[in-house]
C-alpha cells in the first residue's frame, strides 16, 4: 500500500543525488479561496470562530485538500486551524504582506523561493527552523535533505517542503496512439526522450502540417522511423494545434521556460542568486536558444500568436488546460500540480498521461553549468521543490506549537500523508524513489526520471524577485506572443534584454 511506503520514511541517497546533479485571532475555521484578484476582506474576515492558528495557502490546487486534512487534525486532536488558500496560478505576495501587517497574522504562511524568502527573514517573520519548540517537528526539519533548503547561505533553513514538483511536455499515450499506432506508444516515448532539438523541431512541423494539411509524414526521433497515420482518426482530427500555450500567463515565459535556458548556465538557484556580469553574458548561447523554442512553440500553438493567445478568457492558465485535456492540443507544458485540473476537465485521461522533456537548441560550448551535458538538459525534467510552509516568528508561543504540531502531523503520520498524497496528489519531498508510487501517473513518471538520475533543477528561482514574471515574462507577453510575425532579430534582441534587464534587477549595472 503506497500510504505506508510514504509514512516508513524514506529519504536515499538516490533521490538526493540525483535532485542535486542535476498568528491566531478571530476568523473561520472553514477554508476560503480567493479568485485570482482576491482581497485582504477574503482572508481576513471569512467568519467569526476562534481558531487556534492559522495557515495562508499560496498554492491554489491544494486549496480542497488542505482544508479536508486540517478538518481531519481538528477531528482528531481538538485543534482548529483557519485555512485560506489563493486561486490557482494567483500571486499571493500583496495579500500575503497585508495579512502579515494586520492584527491577525497567518502563523503558517507559504514562500515560494530563495528570493521570495528574503522581505520575510529581514522582516523578522520566517523562523529558523532550528528554534522549534514540537519535538516530532524538530525531527522533521532536521531530516530535511540540505538540498531542499529554503534558505539564502546554504545551511539556515527556515520552511518544510510542500512536496516535490516537476514539469515538462505532458502528452495523453491516446493521443499518441491517434498520432502514430497504439503499438508505437511507448517506442516513442522512448526515442523521444534522447532526441536532439533538431529532431524534436522537425517532428513539431510535421505535426503542425499533419493537423493542417492531414500530410502523414515520417518523424525521425534518436534514429527512429514513426510514421503519422494517413487515415486520420476523429481523435487526431480535433486536434488545433501541436501545444496548448497559457498565453495570457507571464510566468508561463517568465519562470518555467527560461528556467530550461539557465539550468544550462547555472548549476543552481543560489548561483543564480549570486551570478555575476560575466556569468549572465556568457549565458548568450542559452538565452537564444531560449527564443528560438519560444517561437517554435507559439507559432505552433492551439490559437494563433497574437492578441487572442494573450486573451485571459481564452488562453489563461484553466483554458490552457482546457485545451489540452480535450484534445485540441498534443503538448501542454506544466507539472503534476496540473495533474487534478487536467482530470476535472476529462477524467478519461488521468491514467495515460506522461511527461516528455523540454529540448533546447543548445551546444556543448552553450553550457555553462558545472557537469552537464547537452543531452542529460535534453532529456531531463526539472524537478525541485516549488513552496515551502514557513512559521511566523512573530506569532504566540501556542500558536506556533500548535502549527508545528500540525505540519509534522501532515507530512509524517499516515493519516496525514494520505492527505498529502491522495488528495493534494502531491509526492512527498520524503519520499524514496525506489519504494515509492505516487499513485498517479505524472508523479510516477517524476518518480521514474528522479530514479534515472535524469533531472535538472528549478535555477530560475534564484533570478531578482519579481524579474521573471513582471519584467521578463511581461516583455515576450507584450512584443513577442502578441505579435505574428518577429523581427530577424528577434532572438538576439531577446537575449539582449534578459541580458540587460536581469543585470539591472541584479543591481550589476
Amino acid at each position: 500500500m503506497k500510504l505506508k511506503r510514504f509514512a516508513a520514511v524514506l529519504v536515499t541517497g538516490l533521490l538526493i543525488t540525483s535532485l542535486t546533479a542535476c498568528g491566531g485571532g478571530k476568523g473561520s475555521s472553514s477554508g476560503t479561496q480567493a479568485s485570482g484578484d482576491g482581497n485582504t476582506q477574503a482572508a481576513s474576515n471569512a467568519g467569526s470562530e476562534d481558531y487556534d492558528f492559522y495557515i495562508f495557502n499560496g498554492k491554489g490546487e491544494s486549496a480542497d485538500a488542505l482544508q479536508k486534512a486540517a478538518d481531519a487534525y481538528k477531528a482528531a486532536t481538538g485543534t482548529k486551524a483557519k485555512v485560506f488558500s489563493l486561486g490557482s496560478g494567483t500571486d499571493s505576495t500583496e495579500l500575503l504582506r497585508a495579512e502579515m501587517n494586520s492584527d491577525h497574522m497567518p502563523t503558517i504562511f507559504t514562500v515560494q523561493n530563495a528570493q521570495n524568502l528574503v522581505e520575510w527573514v529581514e522582516g523578522g517573520f520566517a523562523m529558523d527552523l532550528t528554534q522549534a519548540t514540537d519535538e516530532n517537528f524538530k525531527k522533521m526539519a532536521g531530516d530535511v535533505p540540505q538540498n531542499f533548503y529554503l534558505t539564502r547561505d546554504g545551511s539556515t533553513n527556515y520552511g518544510i517542503p510542500y512536496n516535490i514538483e516537476g514539469y515538462g511536455y505532458i502528452a495523453d499515450k491516446n493521443m499518441l496512439a491517434a498520432l502514430f499506432g497504439e503499438d508505437k506508444v511507448e517506442d516513442f516515448i522512448a526515442s523521444y526522450k534522447t532526441a536532439t532539438y533538431a529532431e524534436f523541431e522537425a517532428m513539431v512541423l510535421a505535426i503542425d502540417d499533419y493537423i493542417k494539411n492531414g500530410t502523414a509524414a515520417d518523424i525521425t526521433l534518436s534514429g527512429k522511423t514513426f510514421t503519422l497515420l494517413a487515415d486520420k482518426s476523429e481523435k487526431a482530427a480535433k486536434l488545433k494545434g501541436v501545444f496548448s500555450v497559457a498565453g495570457a500567463e507571464k510566468w508561463t515565459y517568465g519562470d518555467h521556460l527560461i528556467n530550461i535556458a539557465i539550468d544550462a548556465v547555472f548549476k543552481n538557484s543560489l548561483d543564480v542568486a549570486n551570478a555575476t556580469k560575466d556569468q549572465i553574458e556568457a549565458g548568450r548561447g542559452a538565452w537564444e536558444a531560449y527564443a528560438k523554442l519560444l517561437d517554435l512553440k507559439t507559432s505552433h500553438a492551439a490559437t494563433a500568436r497574437g492578441p487572442e493567445l494573450i486573451n485571459a478568457s481564452t488562453n489563461g492558465y484553466d483554458a490552457a488546460v482546457a485545451t489540452f485535456a480535450n484534445g485540441e492540443a498534443v503538448f501542454i507544458k506544466q507539472g503534476n500540480w496540473c495533474y487534478t485540473n487536467i482530470t476535472k476537465a476529462n477524467p478519461e485521461i488521468g491514467s495515460t498521461l506522461t511527461f516528455l522533456p523540454i529540448k533546447l537548441d543548445v551546444t556543448q560550448e552553450d553550457i555553462k553549468a558545472d557537469g552537464l551535458t547537452v543531452d542529460h538538459l535534453n532529456s531531463s525534467i526539472p524537478v525541485f521543490v516549488p513552496m515551502y510552509y514557513c512559521i511566523n516568528a512573530k506569532a504566540t508561543d501556542k500558536e506556533k506549537a500548535a502549527a508545528e504540531a500540525f505540519l509534522a502531523w501532515l507530512n509524517t503520520t499516515e493519516e496525514g500523508l494520505k492527505f498529502v498524497v491522495e488528495d493534494m496528489a502531491f509526492i512527498p519531498y520524503n519520499a524514496d524513489p525506489e519504494v515509492t508510487s505516487a499513485g498517479y501517473s505524472l508523479g510516477d513518471d517524476i518518480l521514474s526520471y528522479v530514479k534515472e538520475g535524469q533531472t535538472i533543477t528549478d535555477a530560475y528561482a534564484g533570478l531578482p524577485s519579481g524579474w521573471a514574471t513582471n519584467v521578463f515574462g511581461l516583455q515576450m507577453l507584450e512584443n513577442y506572443v502578441n505579435t505574428e510575425k518577429w523581427p530577424d532579430t528577434a532572438y538576439s534582441d531577446i537575449a539582449d534584454f534578459i541580458i540587460n534587464s536581469w543585470e539591472e534587477a541584479a543591481g550589476l549595472q
